[in-house]
């Protein structure tokens, strides 16, 4: 079975970092990469942010993967671009949106089928954030007093993530769903910063920085906390 990697990128600043990586495992220049986006007003204008570090790379197709004006899909299509694919990446935005169309039914089990044969998947920020087995939704993303907790594309499991860092002071938010998911352990990832993972487990770090976070005892929100840097 061919090795599965995953890179969760904490914001837009690591495109650059991940790019020296993430081209080369789609398959350098010969890499057919699908970029998964919400849609929306005016999104077409950001489509560039994510793919000139990959053109640099040598890249020259891409397939930008997005929902009609309804928020509808032409499954077909949109299946035999995933199918296509030597890479998927998946954009930053809106959370909830992005889990919506992405980690639910029928888009959920053709990416977790070609994250299974060995197609490296990346996501940044939202698209990180779903690409776990749970994903956690900032409170003032969902319109309620706390952080939600809902089904994510499953791609790792037994991992809390949480993105923009020390950027957006994200710390109380990490801890909070770790406590909430009986996680010992979480990550928080930085702008430019992204976690790799091979066959799920957590090896490396591009860019920079990583915090890795310890509960030492939830009841009373105590823990350490270790600043993981380029390795």
């Amino acid at each position: 079975m061919s090795q599965r990697t995953l890179y969760l990128l904490g914001g837009s600043a690591a495109f650059e970092a991940v790019a020296e990586e993430f081209v080369p495992a789609a398959g350098g220049r010969e890499a057919t990469i699908a970029l998964l986006m919400q849609g929306g007003s005016g999104w077409e204008k950001h489509v560039p942010d994510y793919t000139e570090p990959w053109t640099r790379q040598g890249v020259a197709h891409h397939h930008v993967i997005v929902p009609d004006e309804n928020g509808a899909w032409d499954i077909d299509q949109v299946s035999a671009k995933l199918s296509e694919a030597t890479g998927i990446f998946i954009g930053g935005g809106h959370t909830p949106t992005y889990r919506h169309l992405y980690a639910t039914e029928p888009l959920r089990s053709i990416i977790r089928e070609r994250y299974q044969a060995g197609i490296p998947v990346a996501g940044v920020s939202a698209g990180a954030l779903i690409s776990l087995e749970d994903c956690a939704l900032d409170a003032d993303e969902v319109g309620d007093d706390s952080l939600k907790i809902e089904a994510g594309l499953g791609l790792a499991g037994n991992l809390v993530v949480e993105v923009h860092f020390t950027e957006l002071d994200r710390l109380s938010n990490l801890l909070e769903a770790m406590i909430r998911l009986g996680a010992h352990v979480g990550w928080g990832i930085d702008d430019p910063a992204c976690l790799v993972l091979e066959d799920e487990k957590v090896t490396r770090v591009l860019g920079r920085s990583v915090y890795r976070v310890e509960m030492v005892d939830p009841a009373a929100k105590t823990y350490t906390m270790v600043e993981w840097s380029k390795t």
